[in-house]
């Protein structure tokens, strides 16, 4: 008895290992909100102010897409490491085997779906219909994941399956006819019904394991990488290799390994069009808007998955089988293949992910006119953008660890720890350019500080995705390098390895991300110099009243005058010792540019004065001319502006 109940205990402990660091990534996810809303230092200050732009999305991906993965995994991999001949030919009966891994499974599935419930409960308690929804879903998902990894025969054919009749099963309910009566006892039944659902295959994936049988040896048959039982004879005749053309063949070898790809693409293809009829019942009001939150999550979500997969799958799986060992021995260099391999990887995120998508939606606009079926240019260069860097970090992944699971889980970490070394380096650079301003005063000479303040015009006209770009180049160079440099070397399979390869990209984006925040604040500083040159000057021209001047006889002034009409910073002082002012009136012209474009500002004058615009144009002694302008417009408020050349 107690041999019995030794290795039971080791079986249970074996399960709850291969689910405890997905189980960890789940929770943090969800966590992540409930951390949002105690801590301020998420939202404004503190050197992680504006990360909880990404805590909504990785809290929405977590559940809709870590659920149903926590809920396959216990069979998966066995599948994944070719452990199931060995697990069922032990002498235990295969109902305490299952039994084990289902208690395992809904422990750590309820465990993590009740913190994404504590995390999501203000939107929860709108509409009870949600609880609803979401209790019957995961019940669902966790009742049926082992028919449908046993079918699938692997973790990804199990999640692709498992979820995509699950979600087709939400996706009647929130699409449900108009005639069906929006009813407790109609939603009641249509959880009865899910639920029935969910006990039937509990029953199935019992009975599919009591019968299950292996055939192939230890690598069995993937359903989604089988040939001819799931894609017709003709079309996979079109990814064997031929006896030349060594680059079409590792092309083909590609496609071949993508193949999962192609059956999940048009899933989330279906999914985009249900939106449009979800747009529909929006207008008509016959859908509660909070329940248009899950069903546009759940087909958003798709395409990140695909982005991933587009990634990761051909290497990981190379990886997983020990065939890419034996792929280093081919007369084929490993540049070639390492490069085709990126290549066909970006070419598959890109069409998956975004380009078909957005043809959908392009294409449900004119049939349904739907809101949710517009992408203008701008929107769809960022969405393939966002498509090409997620399936370029899930390949970096996949040559860090092995497994598709694995590095598909790793891609959370990366990118969280990318975005804080990118949210640091903004948060610190700041503090080290205001303290060293303060130290070290390098705006002492007028021409370097207004030659620095004339970058501000560089700056104002870099839009957010010039930003990206100068920030992520030298990041992708360096990640790219890696790539190449992991895709060749025996990899070192460990939580360590993968961190001493993040450290480097972690390190560049905070640099990159340092050095651009930086430069900013340093012309920022620079500006902020020369524009109290500028206010100094306009308040001692207002005491000695310009508006006396005309245009004949300009008022012509010196430093010392300025002097005596107003104080001056000493530093102003300097600039404009031994300067000359001319002064002449200038009437607003609406076909003449202003002056000084968008080196102006909002100023405030005294309410109860007659102000007047004049246009100053002063004489340095080297030189350098700066011209000053302001024009009241009223109410308090003026527009002064300045520029030196």
């Amino acid at each position: 008895m107690t041999t019995r109940m030794t290795a039971k205990t080791t079986r249970i402990f074996k399960e709850a290992r291969f689910l405890f660091w997905p189980w960890c990534v789940l929770i943090a996810a969800g966590a992540l909100r409930l951390v949002e809303q105690s801590s301020s230092a998420l939202r404004e200050g503190g050197p992680f102010a504006g990360v909880h732009y990404l805590i909504e999305p990785v809290s929405f991906l977590g559940f809709f897409i870590g659920i149903p993965l926590l809920a396959t995994l216990s069979l998966g991999n066995e599948f994944q490491h070719r452990t199931l001949p060995l697990l069922l030919s032990q002498p235990v009966e295969r109902m305490e085997i299952w039994g084990e891994k289902l208690s395992v499974t809904i422990v750590a599935a309820l465990s993590a779906s009740l913190v994404f419930c504590l995390s999501w409960q203000a939107a929860l308690y709108q509409d009870s219909e949600l609880w609803m929804v979401a209790a019957a879903w995961i019940i669902s998902m966790i009742a049926s994941a082992t028919f449908w990894t046993l079918i699938a025969r692997s973790t990804l054919g199990g999640l692709v399956l498992n979820g995509g009749v699950n979600y087709v099963f939400v996706a009647v309910w929130l699409f449900r006819p108009d005639w069906i009566p929006q009813t407790m006892t109609a939603r009641s039944i249509g959880a009865f019904a899910l639920l029935c659902y969910a006990g039937v295959m509990l029953w199935l994936g019992r009975r599919t394991l009591a019968r299950f049988q292996l055939t192939g040896g230890m690598a069995g048959d993937d359903l989604l990488m089988a040939g001819p039982s799931v894609m017709p004879e003709r079309f996979a005749g079109w990814f064997r290799c031929r006896p030349t053309g060594v680059v079409r063949n590792l092309i083909r070898k590609e496609l071949r390994l993508l193949r999962p790809l192609w059956l999940i693409t048009p899933l989330g293809l279906v999914g985009w069009m249900y939106l449009s009829l979800l747009g529909q019942k929006l207008e008509r009001g016959s859908v509660p808007a909070v329940l248009s939150v899950p069903a546009v999550v759940i087909v958003i979500a798709v395409t990140p998955l695909i982005a991933v997969l587009a990634g990761t799958l051909s290497l990981a799986e190379e990886r997983s089988s020990g065939t890419h060992s034996w792929h280093m021995t081919l007369p084929v260099s490993a540049c070639r293949q390492w490069f085709i391999k990126l290549l066909v990887a970006l070419c598959a995120g890109l069409v998956c992910a975004a380009l078909l998508p957005i043809l959908v939606l392009s294409a449900g606009r004119f049939l349904f006119g739907s809101p949710f079926m517009f992408v203008d240019v701008h929107g769809g260069m960022l969405w393939a953008l966002g498509a090409l860097l997620l399936s370029f970090a899930s390949f970096w992944c996949a040559c860090a660890v092995k497994g598709t699971v694995r590095a598909a889980l790793w891609l959370f970490p990366l990118m969280i720890a990318l975005a804080l070394a990118g949210q640091f380096g903004n948060w610190i650079a700041p503090k080290l350019v205001d303290l060293a301003v303060s130290r070290f005063d390098p705006f002492t000479d007028f021409r370097f500080t207004n030659s620095v303040s004339n970058l501000e015009s560089f700056v104002m006209l870099a839009t957010p995705l010039r930003l990206v770009t100068i920030l992520m180049a030298p990041v992708l160079l360096i990640a790219v390098i890696q790539s190449y440099r992991l895709y060749r070397a025996q990899l070192q399979d460990g939580t360590l390895s993968v961190i001493r390869n993040l450290l480097p990209l972690a390190t560049v984006v905070f640099l990159c991300a340092f050095s651009l925040m930086a430069f900013c604040v340093f012309v920022a500083h620079a500006r902020q110099q020369m524009w109290t040159m500028f206010q100094e000057t306009h308040e001692a021209i207002e005491n000695i009243q310009p508006g006396t001047a005309d245009a004949t006889h300009p008022l012509q002034l010196t430093a010392e005058d300025l002097l005596k009409a107003a104080p001056l910073s000493e530093r102003t002082q300097r600039w404009l010792r031994n300067s000359r002012f001319t002064i002449a009136p200038d009437k607003p012209n609406p076909g003449v540019p202003y002056c000084c474009g968008e080196n102006s500002r909002i100023v405030t004058v005294a309410p109860g004065k007659a102000y007047s615009s004049y246009l100053v144009t002063v004489h340095r002694p080297r030189g350098s001319d700066c011209t000053l302008s302001f024009q009241p417009v009223g109410h308090g408020y003026g527009i002064l502006g300045g520029v030196c050349e």
